[in-house]
């Protein structure tokens, strides 16, 4: 008997602990946001150059990609449902590299709309929905909420290291070897770890804890209060404006400024602000969320307008400081504004009603934001529609 515990317990120390689940869900997360996300605008704008192809065409895979991570949002739901995050996110993750590969070897369009739309399903399976619900299966409600905490401030991170990173890359390498390193990073570092730390868990018999007719029942209600509807058309703006600044800020701020040193370094601090705002929402968590809302949608405004001041490497540190801790902060409202507004009950089904026009927002905007700023030919036009999106955030608060 002695024997066999000896046997078994080397084999119980390779498992993460929870402080081990969490920084390296959070790492990995980190990468996945980095090579994944944040580095198509740079890519983008680089291709745009080298190849001559328009920015509208390029947006287009973006929006296409997205799109198509939401056709593949339900499945992977299912998938972690059943116990199988730890396959999902770990041959997500090498798929993904494999893709990035691919993509420093394209020469036509078709091949890059084929790449991006690829990508775009392969994110849906690595981005903060899918880590979340791997959380809450694996260390259960009741000490998920720090843990997602954390891996948020851990991935808060993530334009910070990448920007700079890959911006230097792309000068020192150009775009294609670019890629390849991106691909490599993605699978040195986030694959390992997801494999790592992410370990199936048995289902819970959901006969032990069934769901009433009444708790049914509760749906109907909500989805016919305004208040639902006014936090679906809020959430779509925020993703929008999300979606949209992120593509579009890098290329937005060098038509405004021509000084890449200085855009990257701003956009640099949109990270650290992330982070700082959610510390210090754990600092006062006596704030409501319709607080936080209020004050997440008055300053997303505020930094877009900032963008038509004269530009200098003030304004646009303060611009990107403003949307980082706005984004931040928002982030929290988000997954906290459907129990403490909605309903207690069927989260899962109230949320992932929400995020299918959620979901159409994000792949949209970037694509009509690239086509308004072609038409208008000045980066006003794109500023404006940000402008205009931004203001509906605040409405449901």
């Amino acid at each position: 008997m002695r024997r066999t515990s000896d046997l078994t317990l080397p084999r119980m120390k390779v498992l993460p602990t929870k402080r081990g689940f969490v920084a390296a869900l959070g790492l990995s997360q980190l990468v996945s946001w980095g090579t994944l996300y944040y580095s198509f605008p740079l890519i983008a704008e680089t291709m745009v150059n080298d190849m001559g192809w328009s920015r509208g065409d390029i947006y287009g895979a973006a929006t296409l990609g997205l799109l198509a991570a939401v056709l593949a949002a339900y499945p992977i739901g299912a998938m972690i449902d059943h116990g199988h995050g730890r396959k999902l996110m770990g041959g997500a993750t090498i798929a993904a590299s494999l893709a990035l590969v691919v993509w420093s070897y394209i020469e036509t369009m078709p091949a890059l709309y084929a790449v991006i739309i690829t990508l775009g399903m392969l994110q849906s399976a690595l981005s903060y929905e899918p880590a979340f619900a791997v959380t809450v299966r694996q260390l259960g409600v009741l000490q998920s909420r720090s843990a997602i905490t954390a891996i948020t401030l851990w991935a808060g991170f993530s334009s910070t290291l990448f920007v700079p990173l890959l911006q230097f890359m792309l000068d020192s390498l150009g775009w294609r070897d670019a890629l390849l390193g991106l691909a490599a990073i993605n699978t040195v570092i986030a694959a390992p770890l997801y494999l790592w730390a992410i370990r199936p868990v048995n289902l819970t018999s959901e006969k032990t804890h069934p769901i009433s007719s009444t708790r049914k029942s509760r749906i109907r209600p909500i989805l016919c209060s305004p208040r639902f509807y006014l936090l679906t058309a809020s959430f779509c703006a925020y993703m929008a404006l999300f979606s949209g600044f992120t593509y579009h800020i890098y290329p937005l701020l060098i038509a405004l400024t021509w000084d890449t040193q200085s855009v990257v370094l701003a956009i640099a601090l949109i990270g650290p602000a992330q982070v700082a705002a959610r510390m210090l929402i754990l600092l006062f968590k006596e704030i409501t969320i319709v607080r936080l809302g209020l004050l997440a949608g008055m300053t997303f405004p505020l930094a877009i307008v900032l963008l038509k001041a004269p530009p200098s490497i003030f304004t646009l540190a303060i611009v990107c400081t403003l949307y980082g801790a706005a984004n931040g902060i928002f982030t929290i409202v988000r997954g906290m504004a459907v129990p403490e507004l909605l309903s207690h009950h069927n989260y899962g089904k109230i949320n992932g009603i929400m995020l299918i026009p959620m979901s159409l927002a994000r792949a949209a905007a970037p694509w009509l934001i690239a086509i308004y700023w072609a038409h208008s030919e000045t980066p006003d036009g794109a500023i404006n529609l940000m402008l205009a999106i931004a203001i509906l955030i605040i409405k449901a608060f």
